[in-house]
């Protein structure tokens, strides 16, 4: 059975000290990278936003990891873009790579002896190379057409050889270059949203009209209907209010739960109340164009924290009704 060694944890203050100390070399080496003057960085993001093909990235071992990042985050913000190990083009791999395409090559070290057999096969399809690269003096940074010279002073780990500085200028990098291409083709918010059509990012673009309550689940009341028959409504629909409409559909007004609670504990009587009289005459509504990404933003800016939403036409005629767990999931 192996022996399991006890480490003695390190004083607070000394743990808190090696853990900035990566952070601060990261962040030197990001700083050093932006005084430098990198006359490449136009020129790729000008080639790469007039591309009609998908992009391709490539990287071994860590740098693999980061080419495969960069590759989403293109693919996400318009630029299509697919990553191919550079150990495995060789098997088949290069078959991803559009002929004419653009590809782009991340090597700390420049030397990496899979990233250069792919060289001779990138050019005979006639792809052009843009290189993120830790050495101008490498092999690869002098066979690429387009060079990003991304060189650090050395690694943040205390040996200084894990890939930790140099991995997070290369992700900057791509990122930084994702985002101006991104720009450069006018991709805008909703173009995002469209290529993220699940989980919460997606929701954002659903109609109101799609999950609005509507019909029989609609908690309607005229204005002289009197408080006992109001919250029987109220109650039944489960929605912590009820509309208030004139005759031909026209929202008149909205009353919530608090609004009740409000005049019980004032007058103490419910005879003789109407609908009309606790309603509130102008409530925030939502036209039927809306989106759930537009009421949650909406909801965002309003510091009232309303909890429903009527949903009407030009005419203001109730179409439905939304609550605000409806739209995000149960936020509140």
């Amino acid at each position: 059975m192996n022996a399991i060694t006890a480490i003695t944890p390190p004083a607070e203050c000394l743990a808190t000290d090696w853990f900035r100390t990566v952070i601060e070399r990261e962040r030197d080496a990001l700083g050093s990278f932006l005084g430098t003057r990198q006359a490449g960085i136009a020129e790729a993001v000008a080639l790469i936003a007039a591309q009609t093909r998908p992009i391709t990235l490539t990287g071994i071992g860590k740098s693999g990891h980061i080419a495969a990042k960069i590759a989403a985050t293109f693919s996400s913000l318009g630029t299509p873009a697919a990553f191919i190990n550079a150990a495995e083009a060789a098997h088949g791999d290069l078959g991803a790579v559009a002929p004419g395409g653009v590809v782009i090559l991340i090597s700390n070290s420049g030397s990496t002896d899979e990233i250069l057999r792919m060289l001779p096969l990138l050019k005979a399809r006639g792809c052009t190379l843009v290189g993120i690269i830790g050495r101008g003096d490498s092999p690869l940074a002098r066979a690429v057409d387009h060079l990003i010279l991304a060189e650090i002073a050395g690694e943040a780990d205390h040996i200084g050889m894990a890939p930790t500085t140099s991995t997070t200028l290369h992700l900057a990098i791509g990122d930084a270059l994702a985002v101006a291409v991104s720009r450069m083709r006018g991709f805008t918010a909703e173009d995002f949203l469209r290529h993220h059509p699940a989980g919460l990012l997606g929701r954002w673009t659903v109609p109101v009209t799609a999950v609005m309550r509507q019909g029989e689940e609609l908690p309607v009341v005229g204005r002289s209907t009197d408080l006992i028959d109001l919250l029987a409504v109220m109650s039944a629909k489960r929605m912590g209010a009820a509309c208030v409409v004139d005759a031909n559909g026209v929202l008149a007004g909205l009353v919530v739960d608090g609004d009740v609670r409000r005049h019980l504990q004032s007058a103490r009587c419910m005879a003789g109340v109407t609908a009309g009289e606790l309603m509130h005459r102008d409530p925030r509504v939502t036209g039927e164009g809306a989106t759930i990404g537009d009421i949650l933003a909406r909801r965002t800016s309003d510091a009232s924290g309303w909890l429903v939403l009527p949903v009407v036409d030009a005419a203001r005629r109730l179409k439905g009704m939304v609550h605000l767990h409806d739209l995000d999931g149960g936020a509140a």
